[in-house]
């Protein structure tokens, strides 16, 4: 089975080859493979191959100067975004883990929840109230407007021993924020600076868009290819000349 299956193969191989070689020498079998017409033959794939190794050349050239400019701008357009990214994150940072919670508040690395609404930790101040008559801890969070949220805390259940350590650790999470917050200031300045240098960095991109205008203009104005293609024709002619058949 398999003896037969490469018989089939080879034979169709054969006929391929034979039709391909009819069609790129028109005029009948004496054309395309007696040795009387070799040197005809030879004439016309070597001005075939002539044609086709200018346009070769001239795409692979053309495509290289074309990719270096998209690789340019690939490399501008990551540098700008990661500077972007980075910026935003400064910007705008996410609330962080969870640090604790006692109650209704909740305290994480960069914010303070209360009630479900998310108070940014820089600029906030804490106090604990207690209302001895009714056993009631209250934590006062007042946010750098002037507003204020109040927590209340029964004694039953929140001892005013852990209210009181709560409102100490939020009061000293917003101290460091505060100190974070000066820091990240001079970061965003920084990074602000290198997305200013990364837009305004469009060289490689400009002389990237050059080089490949220069390379399709020098291509353009080449007389290397129209020659060939003209060889090719002469070559196309004399085989009509001889065949009656003009060749692709």
């Amino acid at each position: 089975m398999i003896a037969i299956w490469w018989v089939v193969v080879v034979v169709t191989l054969g006929v391929w080859w034979t039709l391909w070689r009819l069609f790129r020498y028109p005029g009948g079998w004496e054309y395309a493979f007696h040795k009387e017409h070799r040197e005809e033959r030879k004439a016309l794939e070597d001005a075939r191959g002539a044609v086709r190794e200018l346009r070769r050349t001239a795409r692979s050239e053309t495509w290289r100067a074309r990719a270096a400019v998209k690789r340019a701008e690939w490399a501008y357009r990551r540098r700008v975004r990661r500077a972007e990214s980075e910026l935003e994150q400064l910007r705008t940072p996410d609330r962080g883990a969870r640090v604790e919670q006692l109650g209704g508040i909740s305290l994480h690395e960069h914010t303070v929840l209360v009630a479900a609404e998310e108070l940014p930790l820089a600029g906030l101040q804490v106090r604990f109230e207690l209302a001895r008559s009714a056993h009631v801890s209250y934590v006062y969070i007042t946010q750098p407007d002037g507003r204020e949220r109040m927590e209340g805390y029964e004694g039953k259940e929140f001892p005013e021993a852990a209210v009181r350590r709560f409102s100490v650790q939020i009061q000293n999470a917003a101290v460091a924020a505060n100190r974070l917050q000066e820091r990240r200031a001079g970061d965003i300045c920084t990074l602000e600076a290198e997305l200013r240098e990364a837009r305004k960095a469009t060289e490689p991109i400009v002389v990237a868009q050059e080089r490949l205008e220069k390379t399709r203009a020098r291509h353009g104005s080449d007389l290397k290819l129209p020659q060939a293609r003209a060889a090719l024709d002469d070559a196309r002619n004399v085989w009509q000349d001889l065949t009656g058949r003009r060749p692709l």
